[in-house]
């Protein structure tokens, strides 16, 4: 029952900064930052999620700045991504080894997730006018399905790597 709570309150704390951060951009990112560091001292098991948590907030700021530098995404403070984006791929990570755990055992179902959910996010922040898109509507979501299939799947890779990583001692 305890486990349950955990992932809910993993699941509705990302949801909530989402839609923070999306909505109402850098005013929301204390917020956001509060819940983060709540998911690490109340939800994180392994000490190693901090260092996921981090890589993954990483790789996601550089793909999205590629998508900016490409003219996939336009915002509003032009040439680069915004610092709520950020601190929304932090929340993200946070996702990976609770709410997102369902995804562990499974690439075809991550390649799945990945291509057809993933890119409705993006689509969500489009109609929130968060971001706009340098190309239609369709090309956008075929390009965001192909990178978050792939992105879906390293996250759970390095996931496995780093906090399910056994420590060997010589």
């Amino acid at each position: 029952m305890v486990f349950i709570n955990l992932i809910g309150f993993n699941l509705v704390g990302f949801n909530l900064a989402w839609f923070g951060l999306v909505y109402w951009g850098n005013n929301f990112i204390p917020l956001s930052l509060l819940l983060l560091i709540s998911h690490l001292f109340f939800i994180a098991k392994s000490q190693n999620e901090l260092p996921l948590i981090l890589l993954i907030t990483f790789i996601g700021i550089f793909v999205d700045s590629l998508l900016v530098h490409f003219n996939i995404f336009i915002f509003a403070n032009g040439g680069h991504i915004p610092f709520w984006l950020m601190m929304l791929w932090a929340c993200f990570a946070a996702t990976i080894c609770h709410s997102l755990r369902f995804l562990t055992g499974s690439k075809a179902l991550q390649l799945l997730v990945g291509a057809i959910f993933a890119p409705l996010s993006y689509i969500a922040g489009y109609k929130f006018q968060a971001v706009d898109f340098g190309q239609s509507m369709l090309s956008t979501y075929l390009i965001l399905s192909v990178i978050w299939a792939v992105l879906f799947v390293l996250f759970f890779y390095l996931k496995d790597k780093i906090v399910n990583a056994e420590v060997s001692y010589v």
